[in-house]
């Protein structure tokens, strides 16, 4: 298949910074000669992830398996399509992709990554990656700082209410996503991952039916794959970032999102009148 591979961090992080500007670029895992599923950050791509490397990845992509190493093992596998790639590997491969409604994709986001955006957690970062070095500390932080000064925002407060923060974070939605890398690849738009034209796609399914595509694959190749959903924050009740519910958005950030989410309404609206429903 073409596309980019990510051989290291660097790599990823590339990927992330176009996209960021809005390139549209599309994480693709081939299953077998024919066929290819999309993944997308936040749509249940941990568990599919784990059920593609079980199928189809090596015995040492296998060994070990957890959700975050999941993650970086599916990463090694995965092609990332420019527009026209997608529009030529579409071609040759039916795709499938999975669509999540994005107010609940961006709480989902919250629950796992908002605890990021703090500025303990922050400092933690710049600290790991200097290594101790007090002038590359001062120097990223002072970087970060004329950033952030240039986007309107500042680290979020530790002690807050996470659900105060989530509020506070989605009204600054887009000023977030052009600070913050890892941020950014949760919350960027689905379409960014998706491509924009979804008569590319064979089949798109909602986060409901992710247990039955395992399961349909499972059927397929005989193997004992990964049978259920992953949820983490259900495993967590103690971290208060974990339980947050789209219940906790106030009216105003709710706009914000569904005015910045736009695009991924539009999509699944045009995808459900040109593909109609999947059947196994």
């Amino acid at each position: 298949m073409p596309g980019l591979r990510c051989k290291d961090d660097l790599d990823w992080c590339n990927i992330q910074f176009n996209m960021r500007e809005g390139v549209s670029l599309t994480p693709s895992l081939p299953i077998g000669s024919d066929a290819a599923y999309i993944w997308i950050p936040k749509n249940g791509c941990t568990s599919l992830k784990m059920a593609w490397l079980n199928q189809f990845g090596s015995l040492s992509d296998q060994q070990g398996l957890d959700p975050v190493e999941a993650h970086r093992q599916a990463l090694r596998h995965t092609y990332w399509l420019n527009r026209a790639e997608l529009e030529a590997v579409a071609e040759h491969r039916q795709l499938l992709a999975i669509w999540r409604d994005p107010i609940e994709r961006f709480v989902s986001a919250c629950r796992s990554h908002l605890c990021q955006l703090t500025t303990a957690a922050i400092h933690q970062k710049f600290w790991s990656n200097v290594e101790g070095d007090q002038a590359r500390f001062d120097q990223a932080f002072s970087a970060h700082h004329q950033l952030f000064l240039r986007h309107g925002i500042r680290s979020l407060a530790d002690a807050a209410d996470p659900a105060e923060l989530m509020n506070q974070v989605a009204l600054q939605l887009p000023a977030w996503i052009a600070c913050h890398l890892d941020w950014s690849h949760h919350t960027l738009p689905q379409i960014s991952f998706l491509g924009g034209d979804p008569g590319l796609y064979t089949t798109i399914l909602g986060m409901e039916q992710i247990d039955v595509l395992i399961a349909h694959w499972q059927s397929r190749s005989g193997e004992i794959l990964q049978q259920s959903r992953q949820h983490v924050s259900a495993e967590q009740p103690a971290d208060a970032f974990r339980q947050l519910r789209r219940e906790d958005l106030q009216p105003e950030a709710l706009e914000a999102l569904h005015r910045f989410y736009a695009s991924d309404v539009a999509f699944i609206e045009l995808a459900i009148n040109r593909l109609g429903p999947w059947a196994p």
